[in-house]
């Protein structure tokens, strides 16, 4: 909970409000930042059961890995449509109540599609609009949350929650799919089951609106009525806008880390896809087995968050940064070339590994870096850049899948993320040549 310490008058002048100064006890002691966790939880572990049900019902109707690609491209094109208003919208408002709307846009969604299962009017262009409104949810709520917790945390905290998060993320993952796994074979026929998971993943929504309406902290800082140049209305959305964008703009770290994600995000975005389509199509797994490699994936993101803060701590960012996308290159290759569900198990834990410890790096030094009241614009920018490469990877990456197979699509994917790596090295290498060491921050 935010602590209200008062600020004394000066000899002249009238006397200054409040201060609202972080909660600097240990996070587990933190009770409003417990509860926006609690929150983050339920709906990380019912997505991690719907993660497995989406692309497992899209197949089952459709038998087209192009359809579940194109459907899972459609949960992240929202961003790229509404990203940058979303993070005006964030900084200008109430996030708890964003936080609590978006949650109730996802339970509804999410709970139409076991309801037309129900009455056997199920359709594809449904799952459609459910992905495109959950995706639009996610937009908002992401950064939402993002923006939200230098409020109830110190500066000082930051990586440490940020990876706390991540550490229970990868619990969810871990336990979501399993789940999903469990709940999708109590179907007698794929679509029941993945109906029955969607009703799991409604159920979390509600369970994460509850945690939210609990929390005291005001989840953003006050706002001034007029822009940065003293507009209002549509003028002062623009400049808005183009205020986080030049903070953006004027960073040569944030630069070179968001045109990196871009190409980095591009290739993940047929990392699930891919492994599902291989151990089902390639390693006849069953639904069981399929949700065991799943598992594995949240097994890696779960390692990356406890290990974030150490290596945060004693490496420099990019130095981090390059090795974790060769490593990245080594799990997809490991996936594509896995003979047996183990191996496959291995290089989806590899891989969501490197994702998820590149993900908490880098939003860590985001967080910290930027002033809170650009939080939602600079974060809205970098993510609409970074959702560019999913939807493109998703999408992509379904078409390859269908033409050329899971083992030579996730083949290209390595062959691409090692290039990456090669890339960044000399880009970096190049910089320190021409850049004073001093001046260099990663």
């Amino acid at each position: 909970m935010t602590t209200l310490i008062p600020v004394k008058s000066p000899p002249t002048g009238p006397p200054q409000s409040p201060v609202l100064v972080p909660d600097d006890r240990p996070l587990h002691r933190n009770s409003d930042f417990v509860r926006l966790w609690g929150s983050q939880v339920a709906s990380a572990i019912g997505a991690g059961v719907s993660k497995l049900a989406t692309p497992l019902l899209v197949l089952a109707l459709t038998g087209s890995p192009a359809d579940a690609g194109l459907i899972a491209a459609a949960q992240t094109l929202p961003f790229l449509i509404i990203g940058l208003l979303a993070g005006v919208i964030i900084d200008r408002n109430d996030r708890r109540r964003i936080l609590i709307g978006c949650d109730v846009a996802r339970l509804i969604s999410v709970g139409s599609v076991p309801v037309a299962w129900w009455f056997g009017a199920l359709t594809i262009p449904q799952l459609y609009v459910v992905a495109l409104v959950q995706g639009a949810s996610q937009a908002f709520a992401n950064l939402a949350q993002v923006s939200a917790l230098p409020r109830v945390v110190t500066r000082a905290q930051i990586t440490a929650a940020q990876a706390f998060n991540q550490a229970s993320n990868g619990v969810a993952t871990v336990l979501g799919p399993a789940l999903g796994a469990t709940i999708i074979g109590l179907g007698a026929t794929t679509p029941a089951g993945a109906a029955y998971g969607y009703s799991f993943d409604t159920m979390t929504y509600a369970f994460s609106m509850i945690a939210l309406v609990s929390v005291a902290t005001r989840l953003q800082a006050p706002r001034a009525a007029t822009g940065p140049d003293g507009s209002t209305g549509l003028g002062r959305l623009r400049a808005d806008i183009a205020e986080g964008l030049r903070y953006l703009w004027n960073d040569p770290d944030l630069q070179g880390m968001m045109a990196m994600n871009f190409v980095h995000r591009m290739l993940l975005g047929s990392l699930v896809l891919g492994a599902i389509v291989l151990a089902q199509s390639s390693l006849k797994a069953s639904t069981q087995e399929i949700g065991w490699v799943l598992t594995a994936g949240g097994g890696g993101s779960l390692v990356a968050a406890f290990v974030a803060t150490r290596l945060r701590a004693r490496f420099a960012i990019w130095p981090l940064m390059i090795v974790v996308v060769f490593a990245n290159a080594a799990g997809f290759a490991i996936l594509a070339g896995a003979p047996h569900i183990f191996v496959a198990m291995a290089g989806m834990a590899v891989a969501t590994f490197c994702e998820s410890l590149t993900g908490i790096v880098q939003v860590a030094f985001r967080l910290a870096a930027i002033p809170d009241a650009l939080q939602g614009r600079v974060n809205s920018a970098y993510r609409w850049v970074a959702y560019t490469g999913m939807t493109v990877g998703a999408a992509g990456g379904g078409f390859m899948l269908d033409h050329l197979g899971p083992r030579s699509a996730l083949a290209i994917a390595a062959g691409a993320m090692g290039g990456l790596g090669v890339a960044v090295l000399g880009l970096r290498v190049r910089r320190t040549r021409t850049h004073p060491p001093a001046t260099a921050t990663g």
